[in-house]
């Protein structure tokens, strides 16, 4: 099942939260990227509805992005339960958008590998060569979308049947 992208986001900050580990935005946005290209390798299909875009810093989704970007640099200490839009109009997260045990699991089995690196590591994994954030960011004119196929694509590479 397909999710907008913070109501994964807040599943990873309670995950951060449980485990006292500090989640940046920039750290978030990595830990989405990954969740989305480990869902795809399992499932087929992407678990966050949004494109992600390509930026300096490796993947984003705008939405994220803009309802998390006055912490800067700083840990993301709570859920959100609304979200802004980048047209500065907001609207109220429905709380009847319950993830799936199973979209859990994968959730958590990606910030259970990148939870104890830093923002700055996780953005230079999402530069390796020929990735698809690679491959957006050097071949468009910005902003970019990510290619959904790319993103399968590469994950389907670098994650182990």
């Amino acid at each position: 099942m397909q999710y907008p992208a913070i109501v994964v986001a807040n599943e990873i900050i309670k995950l951060a939260n449980s485990e006292k580990i500090d989640v940046t935005p920039m750290k978030l946005q990595k830990i989405l990227y990954l969740a989305n290209g480990i869902y795809y390798k399992k499932r087929g299909e992407k678990l966050i509805k949004e494109k992600f875009e390509a930026w300096d810093y490796g993947p984003v989704v705008r939405s994220v992005y803009t309802t998390y970007r006055d912490c800067k640099g700083n840990n993301i200490s709570e859920p959100i339960d609304e979200l802004i839009h980048t047209n500065g109009f907001s609207f109220t997260l429905s709380s009847n958008i319950n993830v799936d045990d199973n979209d859990l699991s994968i959730i958590k089995e990606a910030w259970d590998n990148a939870k104890n690196l830093s923002a700055f590591t996780l953005s230079a994994w999402s530069h390796n060569k020929n990735s698809p954030w690679d491959k957006a960011y050097n071949s468009n004119p910005k902003p970019v979308y990510i290619s959904d196929e790319d993103i399968k694509a590469y994950f389907d590479k670098v994650i182990p049947d």
